[in-house]
């Protein structure tokens, strides 16, 4: 049966997680001294920088069990997935289950304080949830902004020009998409860059807020799908293209373009997917995932070899708590004797 990722738990409360109000200027770590100018201008450079090491630490936030909520079957699968299409590439990925809001920001704060100077990207996948502009961690709503904060120009150096992805499996309000028939399709290309000659003893300055990709599971609004068996639409179909992708010669070579590999995603549900529910109100119901973008360049990804010396640190600890139980819940290898995740999926009524 085809569940939805909304949450109810709050929804008249207004949210109390305040997004940062300001940001500076220029980034703490990269300031010029007084004889560097710093200036914008155009740049020649049309593709991020894909000859790093390694491809990149990959955090993936599961929650299936939400205070108040029925519990999101079908979790499981979808973080098993979603682990092993992200290891295909070489990621390296760590997994987190049923964190509560205040661990989520101090692991956020964490990673962001790690060197990424030899990783090509970095990602985060969160699913649970959500309503608009919020998503629930185990105890509480927080802003969806709290994700990516962190992990702004002015806070993390070593990602500083590199690409940061976002995943967010959640619905995003209580709307339900409706089906319409089509009969024709449209396609489009994109245009290229202009290139301008490069200035000499000069730094140039980008927003803090570039290189960004967001991807939602559904339109603003809207709700998102979760089968309780085979897990959600979104996610089964990221896995999906990003599966077929990493068998391609192209991975393995050049990259796959990730625009490309995420419109595919896009079809996949819009095209493939509609629920089927003995509640007629959310039977026969269609999905659209959307990305917001402020990649300044084109992405490719390439298959590479997982990071052996990275460090897999236990969850910091704030300085209040201490919980013992989210730090045995929290998954270091899917193949521990306590690992959460099922040799197979699970199956619910």
């Amino acid at each position: 049966m085809d569940e939805r990722d909304i949450s109810f738990f709050g929804s008249k409360k207004k949210d109390k997680s305040k997004s940062s109000q300001k940001l500076e200027a220029e980034p703490k770590n990269s300031k010029a001294s007084q004889n560097d100018k710093i200036i914008s201008r155009p740049t020649t450079e049309v593709d991020y920088r894909t000859d790093n090491l390694h491809i990149g630490l990959a955090i993936v936030l599961n929650h299936k069990n939400i205070k108040g909520q029925r519990p999101r079957n079908g979790a499981e699968k979808d973080c098993k997935d979603i682990t092993a299409s992200l290891e295909n590439y070489g990621f390296q990925v760590r997994v987190y289950n049923d964190l509560k809001k205040k661990k989520i920001s101090t692991l956020l704060n964490s990673v962001a304080a790690e060197d990424h100077s030899q990783y090509d990207c970095f990602v985060v996948v969160v699913m649970s949830h959500g309503d608009k502009g919020r998503v629930c961690a185990a105890d509480d709503f927080y802003s969806t902004e709290e994700l990516w904060e962190p992990l702004l120009g002015d806070k993390c150096p070593t990602l500083l020009g590199k690409p940061k992805l976002f995943f967010i499996q959640a619905c995003r309000g209580t709307r339900i998409e409706q089906p319409v028939l089509i009969t024709s399709r449209a396609l489009f290309q994109a245009a290229v860059f202009p290139s301008s000659a490069t200035v000499d003893r000069t730094m140039y300055a980008i927003p803090t807020t570039a290189d960004i990709l967001v991807m939602y599971s559904t339109f603003e609004d809207y709700y998102s799908f979760r089968n309780s068996v085979s897990g959600s639409w979104f996610i089964q179909s990221l896995c999906s293209i990003l599966n077929e992708a990493a068998q391609s010669k192209e991975a393995q070579t050049v990259g796959v373009e990730l625009l490309r590999l995420l419109t595919a995603v896009n079809r996949k549900v819009a095209y493939e997917y509609q629920s089927y529910s003995d509640n007629e109100s959310i039977n026969e119901k269609k999905e659209m995932p959307n990305f917001m973008s402020t990649l300044t360049k084109t992405f490719y990804l390439r298959v590479k070899p997982k990071n052996a010396d990275a460090k897999i640190d236990d969850l910091p600890d704030d300085e209040v708590e201490n919980d013992f139980e989210e730090k045995i819940h929290r998954i270091f290898n899917t193949n521990a004797d306590f690992s959460a995740l099922p040799i197979s999926p699970q199956y619910y009524i």
